[in-house]
């Protein structure tokens, strides 16, 4: 009987074949329009999907929080948009004036 070594599924060290795993990940999360169906169970695709979003708003692009909302709408069909923006701040992709007026992707260098 022949063992396989323990390759663990989550670490991968060529850099191609890790994106390629990742774009396989986010598009069972995607419908055929670019739009995420569902919000993951998983932290590791959750994050896909708040990276997937983040790409959609311009690095210290000042928006309102209907133009935010309105922009997450667009780009999900499971309905909370509240979620995926509190998630976005949360996780420091997305920041905020202090009341909400405004929101912004800040630039990462």
């Amino acid at each position: 009987m022949t063992t396989q070594p323990n390759r663990p599924e989550e670490h991968i060290e060529d850099p191609v074949a890790a994106l390629h795993q990742r774009a396989r990940q986010l598009d069972r999360l995607l419908d055929d329009r670019g739009r995420v169906v569902r919000w993951p169970k998983r932290h590791k695709h959750r994050q896909l999907i708040l990276d997937y979003l983040i790409e959609h708003i311009e690095p210290r692009q000042v928006m309102t929080e209907r133009e935010v909302g309105a922009l997450l709408d667009s780009l999900h069909t499971f309905r909370d948009v509240p979620l995926l923006r509190r998630c976005l701040v949360d996780e420091g992709m997305l920041e905020r004036k202090r009341d909400g007026s405004a929101y912004w992707r800040p630039h990462r260098a």
